[in-house]
């Protein structure tokens, strides 16, 4: 096809712009009472895109064809979730139940289009420069805006009470932390492609810049990405000053050393840090609050001593690492152990069984709510695509290990560990489309473009 490079930059282009629609949704919702944002309506239609390009591709693309025959399986289990749900469930919100299954197929139609470009254009385009380049402008405007709204006194508070942090101009703190985390190990990429001498160490701006803004958002998983993304460019760089390239990779190596040192000292004044304990303390003070309440007044004394020098059991540390969402977990695992076979095959549906006086409300741990929702077809179905990249590029891995000396193919690597770590632990990344892009983009990436590059 002939003059369709548009198609291209048009498709690849929509990364840059995520941060902004995400602003524009945020107005919206603070300020306009509408059930249906500005996001939804343009990233529903993205997806539309993505679907009529398998379809423009589809001549000339296996992959094209292969996705096409796999969306419309896929579309029509999720019709058949819908109406069997809707016979099986009382209540049954048919809005927010296919609201949610539009988010759920978001991630595998983004993924296999972005496939299907990426091979048919890398040929004839520099696809890695130009996605770059998008996902670069897309961790610029977050970062921008995040400091420019700090220093104005003008960002939104991530958390409502207790603890501390900020997300800038932007709606959904979760989701927010899970692009940064995302985009961090990529525009980390930029400096390890460009720094040869101090003198360029200015490419590390950007990412000092979305690694500030994603401390100061205040969640663990914040802190969390800075120090892995940093941690495996350490590691990269210190191996390969056992290599001919131990001269070109010197600075670069001072410098996340350095940058690592700074963010270790200041951990313990960050957000994240002083979150932590909140959250500890809240938890001792629950405790206390219990004994407080038996019966036994001569113990109370000794008690309370001998809890100040024990510390958390179990269950305390699983809140505080999944933020109550083991008890949310619980309650759906016990839903789904009672359900009849033909459920747990094809799934529960958004947020399984409500009711009136329980509305609907998701775990908030992307592969269980899809488990639960989806069943074990559905999951199935659902993970395919995931499974089939994911397998293929630990295959082409295996076959040169030399891959883990490879700046690129670590920082990619890292940004999907990253997303599916905080998909299995704090969701809000496959369930999310504003998060859903970027992961989609890493993977089509390192299985697309990647290896093919290496081989030129």
């Amino acid at each position: 096809m002939k003059n369709t490079y548009w198609l291209f930059f048009l498709f690849v282009g929509f990364i840059s712009i995520q941060p902004i629609i995400d602003m524009l949704t945020t107005y919206m919702v603070l300020n306009m009472d509408s059930g249906l944002s500005i996001g939804v309506v343009i990233r529903f239609l993205y997806m539309i895109f993505a679907g009529v390009l398998l379809l423009v591709f589809a001549k000339q693309s296996k992959w094209a064809r292969y996705s096409i025959i796999y969306l419309i399986v896929f579309a029509l289990f999720l019709g058949l979730n819908i109406y069997l749900n809707h016979q099986w469930k009382d209540p049954y919100y048919i809005g927010q139940e296919i609201k949610f299954f539009n988010k759920v197929v978001y991630m595998n139609v983004t993924l296999l289009g972005m496939i299907v470009m990426f091979s048919h254009y890398r040929s004839s385009l520099d696809v890695k420069r130009i996605l770059s380049k998008n996902l670069l402008t897309a961790s610029l405007i977050i970062s921008i805006v995040f400091i420019g709204t700090m220093l104005t006194g003008t960002a939104l508070e991530s958390y409502q009470y207790n603890k501390i942090g900020f997300k800038g101009w932007f709606y959904a703190a979760n989701e927010l932390g899970a692009t940064i985390a995302i985009l961090l190990p990529l525009t980390l990429l930029l400096a390890l492609d460009k720094v040869r001498s101090f003198s360029k160490a200015y490419y590390w701006i950007p990412f000092i810049l979305l690694a500030v803004s994603s401390i100061m958002l205040g969640t663990k998983v914040g802190l969390g990405a800075v120090i892995l993304s940093l941690v495996v460019a350490t590691v990269v760089l210190f191996a390969k000053l056992f290599t001919n390239k131990r001269s070109l990779i010197k600075a670069n190596l001072v410098i996340s050393i350095l940058l690592l040192i700074v963010t270790g000292a200041t951990t313990p004044i960050s957000p994240a840090y002083k979150n932590t304990y909140t959250h500890i303390d809240m938890l001792e003070a629950k405790k206390e609050k219990t004994k407080q309440e038996k019966p036994e007044k001569k113990e109370k004394p000794a008690k309370k001593k001998k809890q100040k020098e024990s510390n958390l059991d179990d269950k305390d540390i699983q809140n505080l690492i999944l933020s109550s969402r083991e008890q949310f977990l619980a309650h759906h695992k016990e839903e789904y152990a009672k359900a009849p076979i033909a459920r747990k095959m094809i799934g529960m549906g958004f947020s399984g069984d409500y009711t009136k006086q329980l509305p609907p409300k998701m775990i908030e741990m992307d592969f269980y709510d899809l488990f639960f929702s989806l069943g074990i077809i559905g999951f199935l179905l659902w993970v395919l695509p995931l499974l089939v990249v994911g397998l293929t590029v630990l295959v082409r891995l295996f076959k040169d290990p030399s891959q883990l000396l490879d700046e690129s193919f670590m920082m990619y690597s890292t940004a999907i560990v990253l997303a599916l770590g905080i998909a299995f632990v704090a969701g809000h990344v496959f369930t999310a489309p504003a998060v859903t892009i970027y992961f989609a983009a890493a993977a089509a990436y390192l299985f697309v473009i990647h290896f093919k590059q290496r081989q030129a």
